[in-house]
């Protein structure tokens, strides 16, 4: 995984050439070597996995820009990669997340034991918040199910059609409240109490607006809710991966090339070639030019059709599509390197008997101040406060810093990424001052511990990995463009109006995180599309739609 030269390659034809090194691009791109196709795969960066990768910003650290924590994968995925008999070493979290909100709250914790997590909810919110979080999570459950974040193999169909066909009226109900509704709808059927409730409703209505450019008072925010609480495998925990998450795309790049597969870093694709209205290969900012079967875009789809494709004009329904999928990043992404590990201060001092309860998790608002945090972002403006999601990995992997540091990330929402550009370097060391005061709050020797920092902003991620408008998502979790909407062809996950081009990144079903299902997915849809070749590893028969 060096940066390597194609020259002399232009006469050699490969099955398929897949355009960035993504978590899902090396997941399609493992898949096809897997069974058989001759796989080069792309990028433009020096390292692999995109916004899922690990690599060197402050110096002497592994940081992670993007993706920081697996979250449950398809049981059939996670066989599939086998990511631990290949060399990843996954580190359970005992803290999973510490939420808080205001100076007077309550910690909010989730540990890695439900009995342990049970018992605190009971003992600091009593047994009307315990009940109401079990009444909530078997709510979500049903409209969990609809979405379908988590089978494999198998084409989405449009949300509308999935509500008509609801079995009762009462179901309908439930799916529009938890598609087109609010999340504060949701929320407020469960936790009603303002003052008992708070740090319930500010944790959930955070979770609820993440991946979406709304508030929780905004319809629709309700269908992000349901994504987030939608569960695998695991029951929703979540664990690191010992060295930072690029460790898992690193693995599947190694496959590949024991495969005798291609992974060439430093190679940016100047555009998608079209021979005969079909795709027929790629042409490289330096000129040379691949020819393959058929080509995989790992980018979303405005960046693959109207960057990459620049020159292939679309049919004005499906170049419409296209242009129809709502981008905005309105966060920025912190790392810090830290000479210590900060103390919780204050009325959260007793957090420190807690064993590495510093590892990670929110500092919100109430759910009143996160809405207007958001009416202030699309205004142009920085929020008063911007609340954040927090993590010190180090606390459970010492290899990411030097010995006697840390390192530290925080996701700050919601940057006005709208504003002017001339403007957006002004706030975003506006923003960044803003993070490290809300962190204070909590862990009041934290600024004082800081040796080093970087912030991104949405315009770094664009630039850094190619993504429209900088959004990680790859198109916002709104009910008009998830499950069957995010397809460009009816009947498939991947398919194009082009043949010989296929989408296998979060801009399709089932959307952002790392998951591997949107390349595994596709990678399955080609082979069942083309003739076939001689497995090397054997496959899960393809699943019909």
């Amino acid at each position: 995984m060096t940066a390597k030269s194609t020259a002399g390659r232009e006469q050699q034809r490969y099955d398929c050439i897949v355009v960035g090194a993504g978590h899902n691009g090396l997941a399609a791109g493992l898949v096809l070597a897997r069974n058989g196709r001759r796989v080069l795969v792309l990028e433009k960066n020096n390292y692999v996995g995109g916004m899922g990768g690990t690599r060197e910003i402050l110096r002497g650290c592994r940081n992670e820009v993007g993706a920081s924590c697996l979250f449950p994968l398809s049981a059939e995925v996670k066989a599939y990669f086998d990511f631990e008999s290949h060399g990843v070493e996954l580190i359970p979290l005992p803290v999973m997340a510490v939420n808080l909100v205001g100076g007077d709250g309550r910690p909010l914790i989730f540990f890695r034991s439900a009995l342990r997590t049970s018992f605190n909810l009971l003992r600091q919110f009593g047994p009307g918040a315990m009940l109401g979080f079990a009444r909530f999570l078997k709510f979500c459950a049903y409209p969990a199910r609809v979405l379908d974040r988590f089978t494999a193999r198998k084409a989405p169909r449009r949300l509308e059609d999935l509500i008509a066909e609801a079995a009762t009226p009462q179901q309908r109900e439930h799916l529009e409240l938890a598609f087109k509704g609010s999340a504060m709808d949701i929320i407020d059927r469960f936790f009603p109490d303002r003052v008992k409730h708070r740090e319930l409703r500010a944790a959930m209505a955070f979770a609820a607006v993440q991946a979406t450019y709304k508030g929780p008072y905004t319809p629709g925010s309700g269908l992000c809710l349901i994504y987030t609480m939608a569960q695998e495998g695991s029951e929703g925990l979540m664990q690191r991966v010992k060295g930072g998450i690029g460790s898992l795309s690193e693995c599947l790049a190694r496959q590949i090339e024991e495969l005798g597969g291609e992974v060439h870093l430093k190679q940016r694709v100047a555009r998608i070639l079209v021979q005969d209205g079909r795709a027929a290969g790629v042409e490289l900012k330096n000129g040379e030019r691949l020819y393959a079967e058929c080509v995989v875009s790992n980018l979303d789809k405005q960046a693959t059709f109207n960057h990459l494709l620049a020159g292939h004009a679309l049919a004005q329904p499906e170049q419409a599509r296209v242009d129809a999928f709502t981008h905005r990043g309105a966060f920025v992404h912190m790392l810090f390197k830290l000479r210590g590990l900060p103390h919780w201060g204050g009325r959260y001092a007793a957090l420190q008997r807690v064993p590495r309860s510093q590892f990670g998790g929110a500092m919100v608002l109430d759910p009143e101040e996160l809405q207007r945090s958001y009416e202030a972002c699309a205004a142009g403006r920085v929020p008063q406060q911007m609340p954040l999601a927090f993590q010190i990995p180090s606390v459970n992997d010492p290899s990411l810093a030097p010995q006697g540091y840390h390192v530290a990330s925080a996701y700050g929402f919601y940057f006005p990424c709208e504003a002017d550009k001339s403007l957006r370097g002004k706030l975003r060391d506006e923003v960044a001052d803003k993070i490290i005061d809300h962190w204070c709050q909590y862990m009041p020797d934290f600024r004082e511990l800081i040796v080093d920092q970087a912030i991104f902003s949405s315009d770094h991620f664009a630039s850094m990995h190619g993504v429209t408008g900088g959004d990680w998502t790859h198109g916002l979790l709104h009910p008009d463009q998830m499950i069957g909407e995010r397809c460009l062809v009816d009947g498939t996950g991947h398919t194009t109006p082009l043949p010989g081009l296929f989408l296998c990144g979060s801009s399709c079903h089932p959307g952002p995180g790392v998951t591997f299902l949107p390349g595994y997915n596709c990678a399955h849809e080609i082979l069942a599309a083309r003739a076939p070749v001689t497995a090397t590893t054997p496959a899960p028969a393809a699943r019909a739609a």
